[in-house]
């Protein structure tokens, strides 16, 4: 039985976070170039009204939802309509259609642990991250002077840039790209630029990933994840993020409720 979940018209694999890990490095070894994507409420919003965005999304090898909001959408199936939605999400809770959030800097961090831990020949690039917190990653992750940290580069997304970093990319050869600019540059960046760098066997958009691995950023505790309250964490850390946080809180709910979800079975 194969699932096509599509949540707002972007499409999901139904992973846990072990799958999505075991899947990231099966994509790795395969010999292919991969665009790896972790769609949550906002950078489904924007989608909305992106269509090249969107479809950028959903060519991606492996998408994995990174926000409770999206765990909530998917479980409400085929049904439309406020009302119905309504009390299905409350009466039911949600589905486990998909099941569980695989956040993209859990994702990327289970990557880089199991890498150092287990001497896995692979080399990794940085592309991205503001105040050097890419070099602090790469810190982290070195031992006895040696790092599988290929390359790290600030840069910027804009296209004026992309043959520089291109090029430097290719003469670290990594065989894994993270990439932190944000949604959607960063997965309009991969996607323009992957063919570009045949070294790079899977290329992942991170967003705020290198600020919450260096420690930049304190992330919410974990029963305050597992409670789907990271959100609620993030506005008391960083109030700037107030819009976001209510596109994703309040604005996603609404635009799920009078749209529809398609749970596809084959």
């Amino acid at each position: 039985m194969i699932m096509d979940i599509k949540v707002l018209g972007v499409r999901f694999d139904p992973v846990t976070r072990k799958e999505a890990l075991d899947k990231f490095f099966f994509l790795l070894k395969d010999g292919k170039q991969h665009q790896v994507v972790t769609p949550n409420p906002e950078i489904l919003l924007k989608a909305k009204k992106d269509e090249k965005y969107r479809q950028i999304l959903n060519r991606a090898d492996l998408s994995v939802a990174d926000g409770t909001g999206v765990l909530w959408a998917s479980g409400l199936g085929d049904r439309s309509g406020i009302l119905k939605g309504i009390f299905h999400a409350v009466w039911d809770r949600f589905d486990k259609v998909l099941p569980e959030r695989v956040a993209g800097a859990d994702l990327m961090k289970d990557f880089l642990d199991k890498v150092y831990n287990n001497d896995e020949n692979v080399k990794v690039f940085l592309l991205g991250g503001t105040d050097g917190v890419a070099n602090t990653v790469k810190d982290i992750y070195t031992k006895d002077n040696n790092s599988f940290i290929a390359g790290v580069y600030e840069g910027s997304s804009d296209v004026s840039e992309d043959d520089k970093i291109v090029s430097l990319i290719n003469t670290a050869r990594p065989d894994v790209l993270f990439v932190a600019y944000g949604s959607p540059p960063q997965e309009k960046w991969i996607y323009r630029n992957l063919k570009k760098m045949p070294s790079v066997k899977v290329a992942m958009g991170v967003g705020g990933a290198f600020d919450f691995i260096s420690g930049k950023i304190k992330r919410a505790p974990i029963f305050v994840r597992k409670a789907g309250l990271e959100w609620l964490w993030r506005l008391f850390k960083q109030p700037s993020r107030v819009k976001r946080i209510w596109n994703a809180v309040f604005v996603f709910p609404y635009m799920v409720m009078v749209g529809k979800i398609n749970v596809n079975i084959r």
